[in-house]
């Protein structure tokens, strides 16, 4: 683990040195011995309160009863590796235990796991020692390698964690606070791609948490985090939510597929820790909110901002994980990204709040069956405004496939010469388990001429050719007309052209040569529509004349 990792964000997970090998590829076989429950009989399983929090007036001096009712469901999650490899990969992980690994460490967080190894049996160095030698690593049965949390949800012992608390793990001991009985888990289901994981304990009349309605949270209510931070089980924080809706944080990192994760974090300035990953985030009234998952910090520990899953959001994913084994996701067939000021002038969208760009439809998708085409600003979804791109993703991805969505979108209509207002529905269809940039891309090259010429005012151009595809760093595969000057206080430089730029289409038009591009822009208009390529991205430009 590098330093760096540090510096921004953190799970709240405690990963410990003997890492755990890769384990759950195989999906622990002792889960197929558990009996299969479907979602609905799990969701009548789980106690649930989705009132609103209202205001009490005077300040609370003891939330003692609030902790009283929380605390019997947290229990603290401790796993182990049957292998001494280090688990490659893993969020919070760390590597195979050498000095590496603990160089790669804050100072207080190196001290806090010397200090834990040597009193949980764990192989370190020892600095003290002659020479420096480290315990000898034969094989000693399965080591521990983390700590974690979670919250009881039904009495019969299904238990709700991070996913990155659980991933690698060969075997996993649960403990109940105020007891000293531990009892093995096993995995029921893992989404990597919005870390959570659902687990199970043996029991009966288990203590269990009441499920609130993350959807009636405001910023501003009181909140209690919950778990075994550093390992002290049965540990509470008090603050309150600073903000909902955190998203493109790149805590979730990508699925094996290339897909990046889904985020929605609620956040708290209620303090947690490593050890809290997978433990409640519950409102005043003891009822879970949210699933604590990570940190934003530059020292490894609590800075003021934590950040939790919302039950909602965990809840649908169990669901999804007791009904069909994995998550199945809706899938619309669009690259998207923010609008740009001169797209959002072109269109006349200066009083709109928010929307995104259609950069990209995949052939025979979703979209493309709807009628929507590259250059479409998407302002509604469902009724709903649409204000960034990852929101409008969240929103895709939870709802299942075979499910009607209606769009509203803006679109330049080339001859009238006057955006329009269109409503459009698309069915999803399940997202593909592979999903990556590629499936944007459109294959082929031009090797067209590199005669220099120019179709707007201030901007150099040229086709592309193997030389200057080389020399700007263009991609193989993409197609269009190179930038290769932008003159300053241009109208185009003041929209963002920049040299090095492809431009692959005009007016929605695509082109692979200037003498496409001179004709698309045609004669008169006051403003010419770009899409440009650029470091692998796309984006829609509006440069007037």
């Amino acid at each position: 683990m590098k330093n760096q990792s540090w510096k921004t964000l953190a799970f709240a997970g405690i990963g410990l040195l003997a890492t755990a090998a890769p384990a759950l590829a195989e999906e622990n076989k002792e889960t197929k011995d558990t009996p299969k429950l479907s979602a609905v009989e799990f969701n009548a399983k789980i106690t649930k309160n989705s009132e609103e929090v209202h205001n009490a007036g005077p300040l609370v001096a003891s939330y003692a009863d609030v902790v009283e009712k929380i605390l019997p469901s947290v229990v603290s999650i401790s796993t182990y590796s049957k292998k001494q490899q280090g688990r490659t990969g893993a969020p919070g992980g760390f590597g195979s235990g050498g000095e590496e690994d603990m160089e790669g460490l804050p100072p207080m967080f190196r001290q806090f796991f010397e200090d834990y190894m040597q009193k949980h049996g764990g192989q370190m160095p020892n600095p003290n020692s002659p020479k420096g030698r480290k315990a000898p690593r034969g094989p000693q049965g399965p080591q521990q390698t983390g700590l974690g949390s979670g919250v009881i949800l039904t009495a019969d012992g299904y238990i709700l964690t991070n996913n990155h608390v659980v991933e690698g793990a060969d075997e996993l001991k649960v403990m109940m606070g105020g007891q000293t009985k531990e009892y093995i888990a096993k995995v029921i289901g893992t989404d990597p791609s919005s870390d959570i994981a659902l687990i199970k304990i043996e029991g009966t009349n288990l203590p269990h948490a009441t499920i609130g309605d993350s959807a009636k949270l405001r910023v501003g209510d009181v909140v209690l985090a919950a778990g075994s931070p550093m390992g002290l089980d049965q540990s509470v924080t008090h603050g309150i939510i600073s903000a909902q809706g955190r998203s493109g944080m790149n805590i979730i990192g990508s699925n094996k597929g290339g897909q990046a994760g889904y985020e929605n974090f609620i956040q708290t300035d209620a303090a947690i820790n490593p050890g809290n990953s997978g433990g409640p985030l519950v409102d005043v009234q003891g009822r879970v909110i949210g699933i604590n998952s990570a940190i934003e910090t530059r020292s490894g520990m609590f800075s003021g901002i934590g950040l939790a899953i919302p039950i909602n959001m965990a809840i649908g994913v169990v669901s999804d994980l007791l009904e069909g084994g994995k998550v199945q996701r809706g899938f619309l067939g669009i690259e998207m990204g923010n609008v740009e000021p001169s797209m959002a002038e072109y269109l006349g969208l200066s009083d709109e709040v928010g929307g995104v760009t259609v950069k990209t439809v995949v052939e025979n998708s979703p979209a493309a069956k709807a009628g929507i085409e590259e250059g479409d600003v998407i302002v509604t979804a469902e009724g709903t405004k649409v204000t960034d791109p990852s929101k409008l993703r969240l929103m895709i991805s939870s709802k299942h496939p075979g499910t009607e969505v209606k769009f509203g979108v803006v679109r330049f209509n080339e001859t009238t010469r006057k955006p329009e207002r269109k409503d459009l529905t698309a069915k999803l269809e399940i997202l593909p388990d592979k999903l990556n940039a590629s499936i944007f891309e459109k294959q082929g090259g031009n090797k067209g001429g590199a005669k220099a010429g120019g179709f707007i005012e201030g901007v150099k151009v040229q086709n592309l050719t193997d030389e200057n595809r080389q020399e700007y760093a263009v991609a193989e595969g993409v197609e269009g007309v190179l930038v290769t000057g932008v003159e300053e206080n241009s109208a185009a430089a003041k929209v963002g052209l920049q040299e090095g730029d492809v431009i692959l289409q005009v007016n929605r038009k695509t082109v692979k040569s200037i003498a496409e591009a001179r004709a698309n822009k045609g004669e008169g208009a006051n403003a010419v529509q770009l899409k440009v390529w650029r470091d692998g991205q796309t984006k829609f430009l509006v440069v007037k004349n």
